[in-house]
Formats: C-alpha cells, structure tokens, sequence
C-alpha cells in the first residue's frame, strides 16, 4: 500500500486526483466514481470536471519530447 501522508499536500491532491482517473478511466461506469473524503480533494475533483477529455489513443512518447 502507498503511504502518502508522507507527501506535502499538494503531491498528496496531485496522486488523489490521478487515481480518481484512472478509476474513471478503467471503470467506465462498472462501479460509482470514488468520492474524496477530503474537502479540499472533493473541491478540487468538482472543479476539474469541467476539464475532463478524451485521451483515447494517446500516448506520451517521452523521446520525442526530448528531440524538441
């Protein structure tokens, strides 16, 4: 299991978040979406909602990034 309370909070939202997406993203609508039990988190969910995309058939080539 990951200890995260050792983070600052910041990288702790950041890796709340991520999860939150990749529930989202592999669940596709088989279970309820994972709720924060954090105010600030459940704030921060909600905001970005608003942001969500597509990113089917993505993929991040991280030399070609660099050849830039």
């Amino acid at each position: 299991m990951i200890d995260i309370h050792i983070l600052p909070q910041k990288a702790q939202n950041e890796l709340i978040d991520f999860y939150q997406f990749l529930v989202q993203r592999y669940t596709s609508g088989k279970t309820k979406k994972h709720t924060p039990k954090h105010t600030n988190a459940k704030k921060a969910g909600s905001f970005f909602d608003q942001y969500n995309i597509d990113l089917t058939g993505f993929k991040f080539d991280r030399n070609e990034l660099y050849e830039r």
